[in-house]
């Protein structure tokens, strides 16, 4: 029986829901924190739903091929050119003997594109690659006009690797004539050129100022105006060196916001603006000039890993050795404090850390996807989740029930789908109500507000409250109820604590309810430990009660 007394009950409520804090030990947090947050989603106070699930694989990839990276993106390959919703969204998967698989995002049919034999170098251990939509086929000068996606991988000299383009019916290879498409030869009277031989790199592509831009490992090249195959320096092509002491190993990514191109190394970022052409294209007597602004952003901080940085909005998020950043116009600023510990256990010995915005329960969010060791001690594949809610910006941690190698979205009328792959097939994340996914919630070591005494006075515990909603009937159209258990640790003062069980249960067909239970553990602390495998539901708030016994060592 716990202990009686005519003192009043302490009650200690949480339900800000202020997200993960690994930063500070467990009994340094704020009260509204949470020590540990897995699979659970903060909407707002009081809101605290439970994370959906994968869906069944989308895909998979041939036998005996392994999925090393993976993009997606919309070039409208079919017709009618709109519908509901506008068909010719794709994802591209460079495997492992070198080819691509493309497959439709709506129907999960394959196109011919992996017919054509290997098309990408898969170099370990970086596969450095790149797809990048030049434009969808229903906008061009002429109606009808094609549009296509461009693929490209460094080139080893013989076989794959280079610059590829591909409309969803013809691959234009390195040496190839380049499609009107990607040159818009036949409606400028521009010259009929070949598809580029030679570019250094290709470790990542960006469309800019109606140009193709290619980075290499210390080499950025940049396409003619409005021709996506033209490199040449008379038509207003070109490429150049690094020179410094900044980039210490090669550009990781390059992208493009707000008028700005941004080139991410390892060590450092730099940014291109202001891109003019001076002179006329083709015309020797009067060769043109490429001019722009060239300038570092920030010296110190970058993209440690060749994979695409995290495309939030018009800031990207970088990661690195220091940690976790968003790039805010020309400040790069920490973002990752509250989960230093977690991110400082990445291991990259079977696959690099990957980003993917996401929009779920109408809010968007980054996913850093990794190999990271939880404060449990197990090592496993884990997504970070960075909400960007201005001024309420917290984390908090998803996984997805596969070892995930790496993750990617797409994009539609705002709303952005993550996908991810186990290296064999891929899913859409987040996708749907899981009944296997655990869901974990640890709140800090709680001590009380009762009196400014109550940090070290030794408490009893009385009970603990969970205030749940059953979500499952308006997301699967059955009422399955909600099952929670967990434990309450109580320690601290000198005496024994211990460890007592909780659990909550929401009866289907039962909205909403309060539900108690009771504990008798002894300590100036107490925290609370909980888990669920319920598909869909609310925590709105969690109480606890105690009774303040006596100060410490009074």
């Amino acid at each position: 029986m716990p202990i009686q007394s005519d003192n009043p009950p302490d009650l200690t409520t949480i339900e800000q829901w202020r997200g993960l804090n690994q930063q500070s030990e467990r009994g340094s947090i704020d009260d509204q924190e949470e020590w540990w947050n897995e699979n659970f989603f903060a909407v707002g106070p009081g809101n605290l739903r439970t994370c959906w699930g994968p869906t069944g694989a989308i895909y998979t990839a041939p036998a005996g091929t392994t999925i090393l990276r993976m993009f997606f993106g919309f070039y409208g390959a079919q017709t009618p050119q709109f519908g509901t919703p506008p068909p010719g969204a794709m994802g591209w998967m460079f495997l492992s003997d070198g080819t691509i698989d493309e497959f439709d995002l709506a129907s999960f049919a394959k196109t011919t594109l992996r017919d054509n034999g290997p098309i990408w170098n898969p170099i370990a251990p970086e596969y450095w690659a790149s797809a990048k939509v030049w434009r969808p086929s229903f906008f061009g000068s002429t109606a009808g006009q094609v549009g296509g996606v461009l693929f490209g991988s460094p080139s080893a000299g013989t076989g794959p690797g280079g610059l590829y383009a591909w409309d969803g019916t013809t691959l234009s290879r390195p040496g190839g004539t380049a499609p009107d498409w990607l040159t818009d030869a036949a409606e400028t009277g521009g010259p009929v050129v070949t598809m580029p031989v030679g570019l250094p790199g290709i470790y990542a592509m960006e469309v800019y100022s109606s140009r193709l831009w290619v980075v290499g490992k210390d080499v950025v090249s940049f396409s003619a105006p409005s021709n996506g195959a033209d490199f040449s320096t008379a038509d207003g092509g070109g490429s150049f060196g690094y020179f410094g002491d900044r980039l210490v190993y090669s550009y990781m990514d390059i992208a493009a916001s707000a008028g700005y191109l941004y080139l991410f190394g390892d060590s450092s970022i730099d940014a291109i603006n202001n891109v003019t052409l001076i002179g006329t294209p083709g015309t020797l007597p009067s060769p043109v000039t490429t001019d722009f602004n060239y300038f570092n952003v920030d010296p110190q901080v970058g993209q440690r890993f060749p994979r695409p940085v995290g495309r939030l909005g018009r800031y990207f998020c970088t990661f690195n050795g220091a940690g976790i950043y968003l790039l805010q116009g020309g400040d790069a600023v920490p973002i990752g404090d509250k989960v230093t510990n977690i991110w400082n256990t990445v291991d990259t010995s079977l696959y690099l850390p990957t980003f993917a915005p996401a929009t779920k329960f109408g809010f968007r969010v980054m996913l850093l996807n990794g190999r990271f060791t939880d404060p449990f001690g197990v090592t496993r594949s884990m997504m970070l989740m960075f909400h960007p809610t201005k001024g309420n910006e917290f984390w908090s941690v998803a996984t997805q029930g596969h070892e995930l190698t790496q993750i990617g979205s797409y994009e539609q009328n705002s709303i952005i789908r993550p996908f991810g792959t186990d290296g064999t097939n891929v899913y859409q994340l987040l996708g749907v109500p899981d009944p296997t996914l655990v869901k974990r919630l640890s709140t800090k070591k709680l001590r009380g507000q009762a009196s400014k005494f109550s940090a070290l006075t030794i408490k009893n515990t009385k009970r603990v409250y969970a205030e749940i909603t059953d979500d499952s009937f308006s997301s699967t159209g059955a009422a399955q109820g909600v099952s929670i258990t967990g434990t309450v640790t109580s320690g601290g003062g000198g005496i024994p604590g211990g460890v007592e069980g909780v659990d909550f249960e929401v009866t289907p067909g039962v909205k909403s309810a309060i539900i108690p239970s009771p504990v008798s553990g002894s300590g100036i602390w107490h925290a609370i430990d909980l888990q669920s495998q319920s598909p869909d539901f609310t925590l709105e708030r969690v109480h606890l009660t105690t009774e303040e016994r006596q100060l410490f060592g009074a």
